[in-house]
């Protein structure tokens, strides 16, 4: 398909028939899934559901990742799950048709204390193998910072994905500005929130 402007597609038809072109099965195996996830991980559950406290976190996060790896004993090889307060983050670099991800953002929605998920995925063929050195040297740089136990973070192909709390916006620019500088990383998903 020739590289034409969304603003040339009046009515989703349209879009509809410009993609009917692409092979159904790729739509099917490729596009669908990542559809599926983007939708799940943009909707919210429970807005009114209380902050947790740290302790809440690690359990909120135990739960959900033993409730994963209940379903596939590999699962955490592939998923990333951070938990702070009532928002949870579920990450990684998903193979193709990898259907467990869908299933961990709903148990995530479905368990008690979480008030919102999000999540960060890339296409399996972008999972860069240096991504788990590459978090641990962020992890002790950050730990090194005053407020270090109020953030987490995972790598997911080169990109950093922040999930915490912190005092005011200046310090959670100033966190992505410094991870943004690390050499290997090519960008910051920030989840920081500011503590209330």
């Amino acid at each position: 398909m020739a590289s034409v402007p969304k603003t040339q597609y009046a009515k989703s038809g349209d879009l509809v028939a410009a993609l009917s072109g692409l092979n159904l099965p790729l739509m099917c195996c490729r596009l669908a899934p990542l559809l599926a996830l983007t939708l799940v991980g943009c909707a919210g559950h429970d807005l009114n559901a209380r902050a947790a406290d740290s302790g809440g976190d690690v359990r909120i996060c135990q739960s959900i990742r033993s409730a994963v790896l209940a379903r596939d004993a590999k699962a955490l090889t592939v998923l990333d799950i951070l938990c702070k307060g009532d928002l949870v983050v579920i990450a990684g670099a998903l193979p193709p048709d990898y259907t467990l991800a869908v299933a961990a953002v709903h148990i995530a929605r479905n368990t008690v204390g979480v008030g919102r998920v999000e999540t960060f995925f890339v296409p399996r063929s972008e999972h860069e193998a240096s991504d788990s050195t590459l978090a641990a040297q962020l992890r002790t740089a950050v730990a090194r910072d005053d407020d270090g136990a109020t953030t987490d973070l995972t790598v997911v192909a080169g990109t950093v994905v922040l999930v915490g709390l912190v005092d005011d916006q200046a310090k959670a620019a100033r966190l992505v500005a410094n991870l943004s500088a690390v050499p290997g990383v090519k960008g910051v998903k920030s989840f920081l929130q500011v503590k209330p």
